[in-house]
């Protein structure tokens, strides 16, 4: 076989890193997340060229994968949020790893009559299911729960989710802000009340979201540390540890390989162009991969 390990086009950007941080805040009456994936879906815009409102879809259900990770478990392995919607976009799914590799896809990238009008993610991404499916590393078999969509705007059915399947009571905030030179801000806050929780802190909690109008810009210009502020103004916010998130797929020739040699071989046989090669892309992050005649050869 031979040792053509590396893919036509990379599956991973490695400047395009963001940050999750954790913490509590209201003297431990709260706790939250809060990640800013700027450039992680600046390079995935930039690899699959999505229209405006896909890439705001995309951005904003890898924002809700991000920040459930280490919310829902303190033994990560890697959760996956499929936005399971019957308008035109399709299928969403975004993946994040207890590494921070994250990546995400949707059915249809471009499609006709939607993008010369408002940016209605709820409109584009219609009725259905939020799904999450999780890997923890103590447990290997994956933990699935799914509630119908609330809205589509992703974090509204983030909120409804964790109500739902866990009874817990949250504020989401999610954003992906494009512009014509790209993705400005991407990213947002989760904050769950803790049991027993002070209506103070609640009230409080509950009027600084209330006053929030445009958390895209609050991101773009002061980051993730500004959009702490605003939404936990007054509530002593404290980091507990912080992680890097990055875009970076899963695929490899070895995984790509094996389904390959998975087919028929009568299908193996018509596999090639005229050089004798097989190009496969992987459908996340388009990265192609080169494959010759000896390697498709069954023993």
């Amino acid at each position: 076989m031979q040792e053509n390990l590396e893919p036509l086009y990379a599956s991973a950007d490695e400047d395009a890193v963001g940050r999750l941080r954790l913490g509590v805040a209201g003297n431990g009456d709260l706790r939250w997340a809060v990640a800013d994936i700027t450039r992680p879906v600046e390079s995935l815009r930039r690899r699959l060229d999505p229209s405006p409102v896909a890439a705001i879809a995309l951005g904003r259900s890898m924002a809700a994968a991000a920040l459930l990770l280490r919310f829902s478990t303190k033994y990560p392995g890697r959760l996956r949020v499929d936005v399971l919607g019957d308008g035109p976009l399709g299928k969403i799914q975004a993946e994040v790893d207890s590494s921070g590799n994250m990546r995400a896809i949707l059915e249809h990238l471009r499609f006709p009559g939607v993008d010369g009008r408002a940016l209605d993610v709820g409109a584009a991404v219609g009725k259905g299911l939020f799904r999450v499916s999780q890997e923890s590393e103590r447990r290997p078999e994956p933990w699935i729960s799914q509630t119908e969509l609330a809205s589509g705007e992703i974090g509204e059915d983030l909120v409804h989710f964790l109500h739902q399947s866990q009874q817990v009571r949250s504020a989401a905030l999610l954003t992906t802000k494009p512009a014509p030179t790209g993705i400005v801000a991407a990213g947002g806050l989760l904050v769950e009340a803790l049991p027993g929780a002070s209506e103070e802190s609640l009230t409080a909690l509950e009027k600084n979201l209330a006053d929030l109008k445009d958390i895209g810009s609050l991101l773009q210009e002061g980051g993730a540390d500004q959009l702490l502020a605003a939404a936990l103004f007054g509530l002593e916010p404290q980091d507990l540890e912080a992680h890097d998130l990055r875009y970076q797929c899963s695929c490899s020739r070895e995984v790509l390989l094996k389904r390959l040699l998975a087919l028929p071989a009568e299908d193996l046989e018509s596999v090639g162009n005229e050089q004798g090669e097989a190009i496969l892309e992987c459908a996340f992050c388009l990265g192609q991969f080169v494959f010759s005649v000896d390697d498709l050869r069954v023993n």
